[in-house]
């Protein structure tokens, strides 16, 4: 093998074993992330249970707000369109037949 050759291949074992490195630690970092995430939704869940087995699950009821809305001009709704009426049909005249006349053959 040429010497250039075995020197780019072990410039890209090199750099593909950082690469995986780089990998490793960026996976690691987002569980660690998850795992913060997670312990901190755990500690409100406990937290809420904790409430609520002392007996402090009294929800207090907000009155309802009603908010002042301006009325709106409705617009009305449109009648449907009407359907045009077909035309009637004219009987067909005697004697004419579509198509060629009878007994032709396509030649």
């Amino acid at each position: 093998m040429n010497s250039d050759r075995v020197d780019e291949i072990a410039a890209l074992r090199a750099q593909k074993k950082l690469d995986r490195e780089a990998e490793v630690e960026a996976r690691e970092a987002k569980e660690a992330e998850e795992a913060k995430a997670h312990a901190a939704n755990m500690a409100r869940i406990a937290k809420k249970v904790a409430r609520i087995e002392a007996g402090n699950n009294t929800v207090a009821e907000e009155p309802a707000v009603v908010e002042a809305v301006a009325e709106e001009p409705v617009a009305k709704p449109r009648a449907a369109p009407k359907k045009k009426k077909a035309p009637a049909k004219k009987p067909a005249a005697k004697g004419k037949t579509k198509g060629g006349p009878k007994g032709s053959i396509n030649k």
